[in-house]
């Protein structure tokens, strides 16, 4: 009895001294998890590393998903004696596979992940049991597979009088940087939230997918040559207009008539707009996680919504944006060499606020929902580019500036242009919030009314003939491309399908008929089936040769383990073909993505 208990006693002992807790196993990956230090006081910082083998022919999804229909990698703690600070996972690869559009990020093979925990209240000398969690969706190069989670007990002892120093398994943590925490509210989010959070629509992310997908057929060049095109224009507003010949012929004082001169003081001048416009489009971003998640609030929408709209009656004169005098007046003092230059191209967005502020307090809040520093850098430099690239035109060659048109009552209908943009703005931001089918037809007689106040109702800027042709053009480009986008567009037609959720629904319908069967099982964390829907299911041919079966549709977003049993389902999507016996022809069967072509062959094989 003794030694029984002596064996066990060592047991416990050897087992908390290692502090590496059993490796779990699932169908997709094993998991060991490792702490740094044999014991901690109570206020060390507990630092847990994961050993995760991803077996081999599946992949999960990285922490930082980049399609919405993807459950993301997370990692969680269940305590009261700990909090979870920190989280770190290991960079991701970027594959493609059949299913997808574009590369999604994945791990494979075996990678480290690491958290950091403190204590939430001073704690006694003892052993604590910390349960961790880590959530996954694993998925082969056809199917994915219904998320799941590990749950693991990970010891760790309190020892406040004589803590060990004992560094345990050094070789585990050196896989892992932990100098660069992922955010919290990045994985957390996912956690709480779980396949709700995966399987929203119409919400601010959809639009950035939008953005990718522009980008994806038209190019970063495109957006980059319309942000371009509207920093140019800026130019013409009236704080700014009036300036540029002053600016110009300041250079050329300033360098002596020196041509060379005068085009790098130019250079030095957009420059210095630059690094401003710069500098706000990376803060922009990176506070954007703080607006992408309050964007997610109604509340939240339709103030940003009406902040745009005030911004926009300013530039149809109802108010003015006016800034600190002393700051204008920094702008407007003389400073000579090219240093100086840049402190006036530094500065000249304070006096030009009035009329460019709105548009940049709009661009602003957009690349605040993109959240990347990069993309708030380039979208800014390449606006400042625009508004400082005539400066340095005309600054090597002075002769230009006096065949500017001269300042007047146009630039006052710039400005209109520019508020009728900030209203369709405000209308674009309200999106999710209204209806699809109201949305259709609202955003398009918008630009048609913007196109027809411009053609019939403006008449600012009529003494000017260039602004007034370049105007007209405008509007009648915004009434073609309104009454296109009115233009009745054809309901997709689909395959029609039974929505069934119990085995004894199912079998009932297999029975009543006297047809061929087709069932498509599908979850909504399953991208594969997103794409059977958007693309096989869509396509004409299938859809009539789909009219002769019996259509079932099984959504298995939520366990069921009776109807995955009786069709021996492991992953998702699965389709099914069934004879008018009832019989399921076995070598049809669908597993992942299929083509319209190769599913329409399946279809036809059906007698």
């Amino acid at each position: 009895m003794f030694k029984n208990l002596l064996s066990l006693s060592l047991f416990f002992v050897i087992l908390v001294s290692l502090n590496s807790a059993i490796s779990q196993n699932s169908d997709y990956l094993s998991l060991k998890s490792f702490t740094d230090k044999q014991t901690y006081t109570k206020t060390d910082t507990v630092k847990i590393a994961l050993k995760i083998s991803i077996k081999e022919h599946y992949h999960i999804n990285s922490y930082e998903v980049n399609d919405p229909t993807l459950i993301q990698t997370s990692i969680s703690v269940d305590s009261k004696e700990f909090k979870l600070l920190n989280s770190f996972f290991p960079e991701h690869k970027k594959l493609k596979f059949e299913f997808t559009e574009n590369e999604i990020n994945v791990y494979e093979g075996e990678i480290y992940a690491g958290i950091d925990l403190i204590t939430t209240s001073p704690l006694d000398n003892g052993i604590y049991e910390i349960p961790v969690n880590f959530s996954y969706q694993a998925c082969d190069d056809k199917v994915c597979y219904p998320p799941k989670t590990i749950n693991e007990l990970v010891s760790v002892e309190i020892n406040n009088e004589n803590p060990s120093g004992k560094i345990l398994n050094p070789e585990i943590f050196s896989n892992i940087d932990f100098q660069s925490p992922v955010k919290i509210s990045e994985i957390s989010e996912s956690s709480e939230t779980g396949l709700k959070e995966n399987t929203r629509t119409d919400t601010p992310d959809s639009e950035n997918a939008d953005l990718a997908a522009y980008v994806e057929e038209h190019g970063i060049a495109a957006l980059l040559f319309f942000i371009f095109l509207g920093g140019l224009a800026l130019n013409l507003t009236p704080c700014v207009y009036p300036l540029i010949p002053i600016t110009v012929s300041y250079f050329g004082a300033q360098a002596n008539n020196s041509k060379s001169q005068s085009i790098l003081m130019g250079v030095f001048y957009a420059l210095g707009m630059s690094i401003t416009y710069s500098a706000l489009g990376v803060f922009a971003a990176l506070t954007g996680s703080l607006l992408g998640t309050a964007l997610q609030n109604p509340i939240v929408i339709i103030a940003i919504a009406l902040i745009l709209i005030a911004l926009g009656t300013s530039m149809f004169g109802l108010f003015e944006i006016r800034v600190p005098q002393s700051l204008a007046m920094m702008g407007n003092k003389n400073r000579s060499g090219y240093f100086g230059s840049l402190l006036m191209g530094l500065t000249v967005g304070f006096i030009a606020a009035p009329c460019i502020g709105p548009f940049v307090l709009s661009l602003l809040v957009y690349v605040g929902k993109l959240g990347s520093a990069f993309s708030g850098f380039l979208l800014f430099f390449v606006l400042s580019l625009g508004l400082g690239l005539p400066y340095i035109f005309l600054a090597a060659s002075s002769s230009s500036i006096s065949k500017l048109p001269r300042s007047g009552e146009w630039m006052e209908g710039v400005k209109i242009i520019f508020g009728l943009i900030l209203f369709g703005m405000a209308l674009n931001t309200l999106e999710p919030l209204i209806p699809k089918n109201i949305f259709h037809y609202l955003f398009p007689i918008y630009i048609v009314f913007s196109g027809l106040y411009l053609l019939l109702i403006d008449k600012k800027g009529k003494t000017s003939k260039i602004y007034t042709n370049i105007k007209n053009i405008i509007a009648i480009v915004a009434i073609v491309m309104g009454a296109w986008m009115l233009k009745p567009q054809g309901e997709v037609e689909e395959v029609k399908w039974t929505n069934l959720t119990s085995l004894e629904s199912i079998e009932q319908s297999i029975q009543a008929g006297n047809k061929p069967v087709m069932i498509d099982f599908y979850a909504d964390w399953c991208a594969q089936c997103k794409e059977l829907d958007k693309y096989t299911y869509t396509n004409p041919e299938v859809v009539e040769l789909s009219n002769s079966f019996n259509n079932i549709k099984v959504d298995l977003t939520k366990e069921n383990s009776s109807i995955t049993d009786k069709f021996d389902i492991k992953g998702l999507p699965v389709v099914v073909f069934l004879n008018p016996n009832g019989e399921e022809v076995k070598e049809l069967r669908v597993t992942g993505f299929l083509k319209p072509e190769e599913f329409k062959k399946k279809l036809n094989s059906i007698k």
